[in-house]
């Protein structure tokens, strides 16, 4: 069987984004194991979909990315719906989400070895609109922070950047009355948050969403009714303890589709600002194929047997 061929697609400007001769280095080992290997870096905003969407119509079997969730949330949009090439990540950027969550070494040579000899899972996605993601999705209070934490406070602060900023404006966003569906049924109330997940970890440090399961064809939503100083008190301590969903103000559901139908709510997917509601959003079962280290067991994905690759 012919050579896996592999992009290596790099994002230069994120947070420990690899050097040169570092990612030459890291390279090598999957040269080494046989893989015919290419490399593209991004140049600006949205570069990153152009170019994974230009590898899907070539012969590209996987496709890596060095750089942060933002990055790897543009490569799964460049070629969605292609089960046949697989993802994998060498950690670079602000949080690093989908690595954390998955397993992967920090060191970029031990990522790249994990790649070589990992094992192909099958995932869901999230869909926004028209855009995808692989981790969650906020409308509300985290839609409002989103586009506030700028470049600069990432690469300094990096994940905390947006805890930081969420703790100061925590009291500045407010509760809104919503109209939307959930699975077709109408709903109607008053929402401070609403947080969409197809993962556990919520900027890389708690596990806010801890029952979802990335394979499972749904998505697990929360609904946090009322903000103010005492809702966020209360509802933070439960969160530590993982009592948060008993807590009277937050509903936690699984779900298909969610449609919010209020106009002018922020939206975030993937840490990124992704414009305003209305909004549907849905589960797309099985979308995504990625590579997980061997072996890897973890609540977050229930697939007992590996997807073997299109090619040796």
């Amino acid at each position: 069987m012919p050579p896996t061929t592999c992009l290596v697609i790099r994002n230069p400007t994120s947070r420990g984004a690899l050097g040169d001769a570092r990612l030459e280095a890291t390279l090598q080992i999957a040269r080494a194991a046989g893989w015919r290997v290419e490399r593209a870096d991004t140049e600006r905003a949205g570069h990153a979909i152009e170019i994974a969407r230009d590898a899907a119509g070539r012969d590209i079997d996987v496709i890596i990315v060095n750089g942060g969730d933002g990055t790897i949330n543009e490569v799964i949009n460049g070629f969605a719906g292609r089960r046949d090439i697989a993802l994998g990540v060498i950690p670079g950027g602000t949080a690093n989400i989908w690595a954390k969550e998955i397993r992967v070494p920090k060191d970029p040579e031990a990522a790249m070895r994990e790649i070589v000899g990992g094992e192909r899972r099958r995932v869901d996605l999230g869909r926004a609109g028209d855009r995808y993601f692989l981790l969650m999705a906020g409308v509300g209070f985290d839609g409002a922070i989103v586009p506030d934490v700028s470049a600069s406070m990432k690469r300094r602060f990096g994940a905390s950047a947006y805890f930081v900023k969420g703790a100061l404006d925590a009291l500045r966003v407010k509760t809104c009355a919503v109209t939307g569906r959930i699975d077709g049924v109408a709903r109607e109330g008053p929402m401070y948050w609403l947080l969409i997940s197809n993962t556990r970890s919520y900027g890389g440090l708690i596990d806010i969403m801890y029952r979802a399961e990335a394979d499972d064809g749904l998505l697990d939503v929360g609904v946090m009714r009322r903000g103010g100083a005492w809702n966020l008190l209360a509802d933070g301590g439960r969160l530590l303890f993982k009592r948060h969903d008993r807590s009277p103000n937050i509903d936690y559901i699984k779900a298909r589709t969610i449609e919010i139908d209020t106009p002018d709510l922020p939206v975030q997917i993937d840490g990124e600002y992704a414009g305003t509601t209305p909004m549907r959003f849905e589960v797309v079962p099985s979308a995504l194929t990625v590579i997980v280290p061997a072996g890897l067991e973890t609540p977050l994905l229930r697939a007992d047997a590996a997807t073997p690759p299109a090619r040796a």
